[in-house]
């Protein structure tokens, strides 16, 4: 049984023998988390159960992510006005990512310990203000193994799109003016391709080292 997740499109493939008959049940998409429900009631049936009616043992546990991912680049964005997310959710798909929006600043935080993201962008002011911006605080100390495989974009109503010397001193890859914002698939297109590069040499140096 195939279910698609309604939040990130994931493609779910639950085999046959673990899909419960003629019930109603929710799976957990092992992407994004959210609780999808299913079911095999046929409409001319009783009255389908409520979940928790469905025994525990017959929800089937959600597959891995390699089992119905491939070659998956993922991107998060982290902007409060709706406006905004549609269009920069719109911009990123267009480059090819798949796109998570969480709904709250600790969901964020949960989805970038569990995931592998390529791209992050963030509003400075994301859950209350730059100097307390919990996902810039929790991006910032984030071991290099891990940080290099992750292009991170900041957004502020004070920068300059590249500014390289305030993208040094916030932690990030690249700034974006918000003004700007109109721009952010091409400017998110360039500055993923400038960390590619620059990374691409930095393997290359340490492989001519020995230490890769």
């Amino acid at each position: 049984m195939d279910i698609i997740c309604p939040s990130c499109s994931t493609k779910l493939m639950i085999p046959d023998e673990k899909v419960p008959k003629d019930a109603v049940f929710k799976v957990t998409c092992p992407k994004c988390q959210t609780k999808v429900t299913a079911s095999t009631k046929s409409e001319t049936g009783a009255p389908p159960p409520s979940l928790e009616e469905v025994p525990e043992d017959l929800i089937p546990p959600p597959t891995t992510e390699d089992d119905f991912v491939e070659d998956q680049r993922l991107a998060i964005i982290c902007f409060e006005q709706p406006k905004v997310q549609v269009a920069v959710r719109a911009a990123l798909e267009g480059l090819g990512y798949t796109v998570h929006v969480p709904a709250k600043v600790d969901d964020v935080v949960h989805r970038l310990r569990q995931n592998r993201y390529d791209v992050l962008l963030l509003h400075e002011d994301y859950g209350g203000s730059p100097e307390n911006n919990l996902v810039l605080l929790t991006i910032q100390p984030m071991m290099m193994a891990h940080r290099r495989h992750m292009c991170v974009g900041l957004v502020g109503k004070q920068f300059r799109t590249f500014d390289h010397m305030m993208a040094f001193a916030k932690s990030v890859n690249f700034v974006v003016a918000e003004r700007e914002l109109n721009k952010i698939k091409a400017i998110t297109h360039q500055a993923v391709a400038e960390n590619d590069r620059f990374y691409r040499v930095f393997r290359e140096a340490l492989r001519d080292a020995g230490k890769s």
